[in-house]
């Protein structure tokens, strides 16, 4: 049974956003939550998330496309980041459904975690200067905390 959520990153307060015109390839775009949930922030999880259960699932946006099946950029070989990947990659809206794995964060009862199905954590960069880009590092600082996501149902 299929559930609606919104996804909130922990570190910066960004949701994760889609639209009606939204196309597969499109950049999976974030969205300023500090102020309210944004519109287009309701995410279709294939299953409900238990915590603390680890389940595996598709997220869908409004747009009715998944993300992703692929990520922009040579220098990665599959969804995942390898640890001191560099930056740049986006994710983008697809037609074809990949599954994610949603765990509860380490040492945390309110945060979960998608992790891509090659087992490497998903990190977005939700800044307003440089949008959503797929990112390891900040500087030179790894930012782990952007993997950790408030998952709040929506009925």
């Amino acid at each position: 049974m299929s559930q609606n959520y919104t996804a909130q990153s922990a570190e910066t307060g960004y949701y994760i956003t889609s639209t009606n015109s939204d196309v597969p390839g499109q950049t999976v775009a974030t969205a300023d939550g500090n102020g309210g949930i944004p519109e287009g922030a309701t995410l279709t999880f294939s299953k409900v998330v238990q915590s603390p259960s680890t389940v595996n699932v598709t997220i869908k946006g409004i747009n009715g496309l998944y993300f992703p099946s692929t990520l922009r950029s040579s220098t990665l070989s599959n969804l995942g980041y390898k640890q001191n990947a560099a930056s740049g990659s986006e994710l983008i809206w697809s037609s074809e459904p990949v599954n994610w794995q949603v765990d509860v964060a380490p040492a945390s009862t309110e945060f979960y975690e998608i992790i891509p199905a090659s087992g490497q954590d998903l990190f977005w960069v939700t800044g307003v200067q440089i949008g959503p880009i797929v990112q390891v590092r900040s500087g030179a600082d790894i930012q782990r905390k952007e993997n950790q996501w408030t998952l709040n149902k929506v009925d």
